[in-house]
């Protein structure tokens, strides 16, 4: 794409600062804000699923993440790169690194030249190649500062979705974030304190970035939905949502199951808290804790295709329904529970189907004074 040369005042202050090396060079703005974070996400991407690490689920997950984050970042080089070719901005250093003539002969410290509008000159340094000639007129807006705030921004995004917890950790959560918007505004500064951009080229470049962040993250990437808070202390991305059941441990039962089962256990006994008898009620309630343990024992026969996702909340919970939210790789009911209703954990995959129950015959109170008699041996001679 041909760039559009700009024109200029030989009195404008702003085009005649000296020339500077780059403090943050093409290269390493590559190795900063490209390479450095695909790599920190596929360190993360194994952590998510470092208990029982899969190779096929892992790539998967590493597959969607590198997508989300090269498409924002080429997106955003792409509109960088038309901005520049079409605005044409000359940078700080022109005048120095170009020191432009007119066709006539004349330059800029002529004194009729000093308030003249020049749109036809040439460059008479004739150490500058035809790219760094071209670099001189592409400083709006500037590509450091959106790819970096993209980059970091969007690792911040990444960051808050994948790694949730309370206390500590989200207080080392929040402290990584700032550290990566602090990396983006120093390279951001640097390309004002070099005289390679205006500080207006910077701003735009950090607005154009976080824009694109914020919609790859919301729209592409899906990481700033809402998520529910987890029972107890989780890994990065370790979390059970109470409306899908999705976990990959293979010693213990999905965390749902056993919410379900549980409702439905204290559904039963209000229903039955008026009956004349509990026989009826205690069965059923046996009955849900035995499905509870049948789940754990048919869900190590899950296989890969089955799991849509590999997080593992494995969370201890009692028939009164508390639950500790200690990740113990167990699944069993709490030591505390009544014997009735437990019942021998079943082998088979499936559960036994359930049999109609009738309710239990009526039973004659007792008369209010009668007294409860005991067939007792006679011990008597």
């Amino acid at each position: 794409m041909r760039t559009f040369k700009r024109g200029f005042f030989c009195s404008d202050l702003s085009l005649r600062y000296p020339y500077h090396e780059c403090t943050i060079t093409v290269p390493m703005l590559l190795l900063m804000m490209l390479l450095l974070p695909m790599l920190f996400i596929s360190v993360v991407e194994i952590m998510r699923i470092c208990r029982h690490l899969r190779m096929r689920k892992y790539l998967r997950n590493l597959w969607r993440s590198q997508a989300t984050f090269s498409f924002g970042f080429i997106a955003t080089f792409l509109t960088t790169e038309l901005a520049k070719h079409v605005v044409g901005r000359l940078r700080p250093h022109f005048y120095s690194a170009c020191q432009p003539r007119l066709h006539d002969g004349s330059s800029c410290s002529d004194a009729h030249n000093a308030d003249v509008y020049v749109q036809q000159f040439y460059c008479s340094n004739r150490n500058l190649s035809t790219q760094q000639i071209r670099e001189l007129h592409v400083s709006f807006p500037s590509a450091h500062s959106s790819l970096s705030f993209y980059s970091m921004c969007l690792l911040a995004f990444y960051v808050h979705s994948v790694w949730q917890g309370r206390g500590s950790v989200r207080v080392m959560r929040h402290i990584l974030q700032f550290l990566l918007i602090m990396a983006a505004w120093y390279v951001s500064l640097s390309r004002v304190a070099d005289y390679w951009h205006h500080w207006s080229d910077v701003l735009a470049g950090a607005v154009l970035g976080v824009v694109y962040a914020t919609i790859t993250a919301i729209y592409v990437g899906d990481l700033l939905h809402a998520r529910p808070h987890p029972t107890g202390p989780v890994a990065l991305g370790y979390m059970c949502a109470p409306t899908s059941c999705s976990c990959n441990c293979s010693c213990s039962c999905c965390f749902c199951h056993q919410h379900r089962h549980h409702h439905l256990h204290h559904q039963l006994l209000a229903e039955n808290n008026n009956s004349t008898t509990s026989t009826k009620v205690h069965f059923l309630a046996a009955a849900a804790v035995a499905t509870t343990q049948l789940d754990c024992g048919s869900h190590h026969r899950i296989s890969d295709s089955d799991v849509d996702d590999d997080e593992d909340e494995d969370v201890h919970i009692d028939i009164d329904g508390n639950s500790d939210g200690d990740v113990d790789g167990s699944c069993e009911a709490d030591a505390d529970a009544d014997a009735d209703y437990k019942l021998p954990t079943s082998r088979n995959s499936t559960p036994p189907p359930s049999l109609p129950l009738s309710p239990p015959p009526p039973t004659t109170p007792p008369s209010s004074g009668a007294a409860l008699q005991l067939s007792l041996p006679n011990t008597t001679a």
